[in-house]
């Protein structure tokens, strides 16, 4: 058997054995191998199908602008990768990936840490029993997102995540500071990194690493081609072995899944389809329908003193199924620019789904499809409404004139690149600029592994023993919110489920997994 290694450098053989492997070393992967480990666990296999690349945030190693480009233009980032085709023509292309590196999404994402909706999180679209978790009380103790929320630094009052910070007031809207998991940089001003589950053991300002949580390794530079099964059961994976150029097989007891929704669904469908005859595809993949307007403002020409702070707010509108954010900042001593988004959701779909063509080999070839449903068409419409009344409390109260004219969400005039510094010079100072985002580029997909339907309560696969799946892909419905404080959350309820069943295997083991 291979000697294990907890290095976080790649070249390393596959080992031949590990209790516990999870698949993907992004933000569901690590959160829940940490927590695993916490509780007792040893011999956890972390899998990541790209290098550690440099383990610092994208907004501590760039300056802002830089660091928006490294998101939403593909070309300037090394890790993007899109391992499928698009059938749905703008959607799921463009920016839309994974990065393929260690520490994934959490090393791009902005902080931002908000619940489920209460109107995506009840009892006809989400397990009662998981919902409770999330809000009312886990283990006897606080809940899933109360402790998420302390352990981040953050606050939890009337059932929502709350930071620090005065409302601001725009017309009839009163918003508040939007609560985000980031710190300054000590030494770089205008440098600042969001929480990533790598803050457990590198330095989040400079990308040294300490030591990794005892009981986990890393196998790294190595994509799982498929999902080894059993008897029916997940018996461990099948990774490119680039050092050889041929297949290795690493056995387990345990295999989760944490490799991005549309990875995930790949897995899940070629294990599936194998083990059970199911169809090649699964259905309900959904995500955030993402629109807005910026404006660039003449700063000598403002109101004085300014009638909205600079900073981020944010609003939930339930009505529109959305949630409304605006960010106001200083460009220089005489710009200032005001960008106004809204997210909301498009609706689980039968008809948007991620199908495979199977194959003698692996991965088998892996499509998306995705298009804005009538439902979805619903809260296009809404959210306009939403921001033609935003823009008119914004120029009252900037002193602007026009109105923005939003168009075709299928093809719109700008999508969301026109936000790029190196396009936003080009837009006339005073004039509103709306754009939309394609499905799958504001990276927050999710819903075909879903809780309670093709994943149990506990989140193990209701026709695949051993076989488990974490993130977003789990989501029974997305919400509006942006993912990851739910991502974390169910993370550390994944890992307790495990500790509790891998822990009671064990003769006299001790049990560390939390409970209060």
């Amino acid at each position: 058997m291979t000697e294990p290694t907890r290095t976080l450098t790649g070249g390393h053989p596959p080992p031949e054995h590990a209790r516990v492997v999870i698949v993907g070393g992004g933000f569901a992967g690590l959160e829940t191998a940490r927590h695993l480990a916490e509780a007792g666990v040893d011999d956890i296999l972390v899998v990541e199908g790209g290098p550690v690349g440099d383990l610092v945030h994208t907004n501590v190693a760039h300056d802002p602008d830089t660091a928006v480009e490294m998101w939403l233009d593909p070309e300037r980032d090394p890790y993007h990768r899109r391992p499928w085709s698009s059938d749905s023509d703008r959607h799921f292309a463009g920016n839309a990936g994974i990065r393929a590196r260690l520490g994934g999404r959490s090393l791009y994402w902005y902080g931002v840490t908000l619940p489920i909706d209460s109107w995506a999180l009840d009892e006809q679209h989400w397990p009662a029993a998981v919902a409770d978790d999330l809000t009312r009380s886990w283990r006897g103790g606080p809940s899933l997102y109360e402790r998420v929320a302390g352990d981040l630094g953050l606050t939890w009052a009337d059932g929502t995540i709350a930071s620090t910070g005065q409302a601001q007031r725009v017309g009839g809207f009163t918003l508040r500071p939007t609560p985000r998991a980031s710190r300054a940089h000590p030494g770089r001003p205008g440098r600042w990194s969001a929480y990533s589950p790598l803050d457990h053991w590198r330095d989040p300002a400079t990308g040294a690493v300490g030591e990794p949580p005892a009981g986990v390794r890393f196998l790294l530079d190595s994509p799982v081609q498929r999902v080894l099964l059993r008897d029916g059961r997940a018996a461990g994976i099948v990774v490119d072995d680039r050092r050889t150029g041929r297949p290795a097989t690493v056995t387990a007891e345990t295999v989760v899944l944490c490799a991005g929704t549309v990875e995930n669904s790949r897995l899940a469908i070629q294990a599936l389809t194998t083990a059970t005859g199911a169809p090649p595809r699964l259905g309900g993949l959904a995500d955030h329908l993402a629109q807005g307007f910026f404006v660039r403002i003449d700063a000598r020409r403002t109101p004085r003193p300014l009638p909205v702070r600079p900073g981020s707010y944010y609003l939930p509108v339930p009505e529109a199924r959305s949630i409304l954010f605006l960010s106001l900042w200083r460009v220089s001593r005489d710009e200032l620019m005001l960008d106004v988004k809204i997210n909301g959701e498009l609706p689980p779909d039968p008809e948007s789904q991620v199908a495979c063509l199977p194959s003698a080999g692996h991965p088998w070839p892996t499509t998306v499809r995705s298009t804005v449903s009538t439902a979805g068409r619903a809260v296009v419409a809404a959210q306009q409404e939403v921001l033609a009344d935003v823009w008119a409390a914004v120029a009252g109260a900037f002193g602007l004139a026009g109105e923005p004219a939003f168009g075709s969400y299928d093809e719109p005039r700008l999508g969301n690149t026109a936000v790029l510094p190196r396009y936003r010079e080009q837009y006339p100072i005073g004039v509103p600029q709306p754009w939309c985002s394609a499905l799958g580029a504001e990276d927050h997909e999710g819903g075909t592994l879903p809780l309670g339907g093709v994943l149990t309560e506990n989140h193990e696969f209701a026709r695949i023993a051993g076989l488990y799946a974490g993130g977003p892909a789990t989501f029974p419905r997305i919400g509006a919110a942006n993912p990851s404080l739910t991502t974390m959350a169910l993370s550390r309820r994944l890992a307790a489920v495990l500790a509790d069943e891998l822990l009671a295997e064990a003769p006299g083991a001790g049990h560390r997994s939390e409970r209060s």
